[in-house]
């Protein structure tokens, strides 16, 4: 691994004092131009950014700790939201020069009224340096940002974005592309006369999930748009019960015996690729989203033919170097504000794909 420029080590390589490093990276106290043309010739050299990690020198003089709330939906190890969680972690990890507090106050992503519940806690926190915050719903998070908004506390978003809302950033891949390539993928994969279905799980309270409707909105934008004789169904299955999905799903493919391809709107996928094997079904292309688990088990085997991977470490290792950098400087790096990547995993590459940070 390549050794992180701190500057300790920018000033090792000028063969000058951290001291002055600081002086010039900060703008600040007299430096003779010797040792400014040396410390600018290592920055050019090692293709140098400032980073947070150059401030923690200074940052540590002032003795002050950030507390920093973070409001995600609860999950079980390797799926979708512990990925968020592992990403955040690891900036917490890698800014440990700098006092950080985290609190994690989680939400049922699948039951609106929980994320109201849970909300409303980070709402009463009596005091907090900045937000992370999933945005899984749409009004409650809205209704959040504006208590947050009236008590000047910061906050950035993973995963989404929601309109009428002021976060300093927002993290996410585009809802929109990743809609439109899951049912490019799934055109692709199926005969001429296939029926499509997307796949959709039941929800208490709000219906569909943020990005479940832009997802769902760009396919049917996409067979539209395309021109294409196929037909687009869309059905609902129950998330915390394999045995009601099996027989949702089941049923709904005997009701539709024309449909050879299921999309996944979500990044559960391995669930119904696991209640089609146990259902005997086979002959049907399965795409979802994210390597999680559940779903690169499901790929291995063959049940589920490719998924879209939104790298949710990524955004949130962005998230919580976005707040910092805000929290010391008063200002966001600019260059973390675009969309995310988006990768497309078969069986075949999968077994050299890895996330990394």
């Amino acid at each position: 691994m390549a050794q992180r420029l701190t500057i300790r080590r920018i000033a090792e390589l000028a063969g000058v004092s951290a001291g002055t490093v600081d002086r010039v990276i900060h703008n600040r106290g007299k430096v003779s131009p010797e040792a400014l043309a040396a410390v600018q010739a290592v920055l050019e050299k090692q293709s140098y950014k400032y980073n947070l990690h150059t401030s923690a020198v200074a940052f540590k003089k002032t003795k002050k700790s950030f507390w920093i709330a973070v409001g995600i939906p609860s999950s079980s190890k390797g799926e979708y939201w512990d990925l968020i969680r592992a990403g955040l972690e690891k900036a917490f990890t890698e800014y440990g020069d700098i006092s950080i507090k985290s609190h994690y106050i989680y939400f049922d992503q699948f039951n609106s009224p929980s994320c109201r519940k849970a909300f409303e806690q980070i709402a009463a926190l009596p005091s907090c340096s900045a937000v992370i915050l999933g945005t899984t719903f749409v009004q409650e998070t809205r209704d959040l940002c504006e208590k947050l908004d009236k008590r000047n506390i910061p906050y950035v978003f993973v995963d989404g974005n929601v309109p009428d809302t002021h976060p300093l950033a927002c993290f996410m891949a585009d809802q929109v592309s990743c809609g439109r390539l899951l049912a490019r993928l799934m055109d692709g994969f199926t005969q001429d006369d296939a029926e499509i279905v997307a796949m959709l799980p039941e929800r208490v309270g709000t219906r569909l999930s943020n990005n479940s409707t832009i997802r769902l909105e760009a396919i049917r934008s996409y067979f539209k748009e395309s021109g294409t004789t196929k037909v687009l169904k869309e059905s609902y299955f129950p998330t915390d019960n394999p045995e009601g999905a099996r027989q949702a799903i089941s049923r709904f493919l005997r009701d539709n015996p024309k449909v050879k391809g299921i999309a996944v709107v979500i990044s559960t996928g391995y669930l119904i690729s696991d209640a089609l094997s146990e259902a005997g079904i086979s002959g049907i292309c399965v795409g979802g989203f994210d390597v999680t688990e559940g779903n690169t088990r499901c790929v291995r085997e063959g049940t589920l033919d490719f998924l879209i991977n939104q790298h949710p470490e990524w955004q949130a290792f962005n998230a919580l170097e976005c707040l910092l950098h805000y929290l010391l400087y008063g200002s966001t790096n600019n260059e973390l504000r675009s969309f995310l990547p988006i990768d497309i995993v078969f069986k075949e590459n999968l077994p050299y794909w890895h996330d990394t940070l």
